[in-house]
């Protein structure tokens, strides 16, 4: 219902601040180019609120638990989208609302300048090439990282629009503020030319420096963009060292054992008494013999 009024109200404004021809009748050209004009205006805006146009890839479960989370303590704001915003899908889309209203202004609001359409040229195929090349790319990664459940930095909340075009893993990335600048810098030149084309209806071009200058950072945030959530290998944790006791000294080694001889000791010579006692003889009863040849005795 909002959306619905929101469009009626555009296309009375337009209505009311119509163009005016050279008579002061309604320029029903140069009208229908404003309504166009404006329409993809307000479709891009509500696309980029309302939507995924302009968000990252991320695993809804993790990310829906942490918005639960900072809703009970309050520090944030969210909208129906909590996914962060993706740099090259801001990008291409941001191209794609520049060129095309270009084209329909130069179409329709130039009268009799622009008898025939004019053509897509150069510069308008490099820019929508880049955008469209950068944004399919990252999706792959994106694609690839969720597949693997690598931990990814996009799996957070939206810390703001600036804020997540502009930082990875790591925070504010160079190589994506030189993309943001460039760009930045491509699409008021653009802009700027087409405001001053006041013969034809040619698309405007670009110094094919400028175009250099942003396909190499778009190349640079593509390239890192791949190693973006790459988890580092762990650091060796090295316990820490106390006080180094002193080196115990070596133990010298052992004298050979050397077999000792059994020495006899000599027998000390028998030493006779010199007052040897008299050796007693018992008495003993020798019974007499008799000689031979006489009577036994009875």
């Amino acid at each position: 219902m909002k959306t619905t009024l929101l469009y009626c109200a555009i296309v009375i404004a337009a209505l009311l601040t119509s163009c005016s021809g050279d008579h002061g009748s309604i320029d029903v050209h140069k009208t229908l180019a404003l309504v166009m004009i404006l329409l993809i205006i307000a479709l891009f805006f509500i696309l980029a609120i309302y939507s995924n146009l302009l968000r990252d890839d991320v695993d809804c479960n993790m990310i829906a638990a942490q918005v639960e989370a900072a809703k009970l303590t309050g520090r944030t704001r969210f909208h129906r989208n909590n996914a962060p915003f993706s740099l090259s899908r801001v990008q291409l889309a941001i191209w794609t609302v520049i060129i095309s209203c270009s084209y329909i202004y130069l179409t329709f609001a130039r009268g009799s300048n622009c008898p025939n359409p004019p053509d897509i040229n150069q510069t308008a195929l490099i820019l929508m090439g880049i955008g469209a090349a950068v944004t399919a790319t990252g999706a792959l990664i994106d694609k690839t990282d969720i597949q693997s459940n690598v931990p990814r930095h996009q799996n957070t909340p939206s810390a703001g629009f600036f804020v997540d075009i502009l930082s990875d893993s790591q925070g504010i990335s160079i190589p994506r503020f030189q993309n943001v600048v460039w760009t930045g810098i491509a699409m008021i030149v653009y802009l700027s030319k087409v405001y001053l084309i006041k013969t034809g209806c040619a698309l405007p071009e670009l110094d094919q420096t400028l175009l250099g200058l942003t396909g190499i950072s778009n190349a640079t945030y593509l390239a890192l963009k791949t190693q973006e959530n790459n988890t580092p290998a762990a650091a060796t944790i090295i316990p820490p060292v106390g006080p180094v006791a002193p080196p115990t000294p070596p133990t010298p080694p052992a004298p050979p054992v050397v077999p000792v001889p059994s020495v006899v000791p000599p027998t000390p010579p028998v030493v006779p008494a010199l007052n040897p006692e008299p050796t007693v003889t018992p008495n003993v009863i020798t019974p007499p013999v008799n000689p031979p040849g006489a009577p036994a005795a009875s």
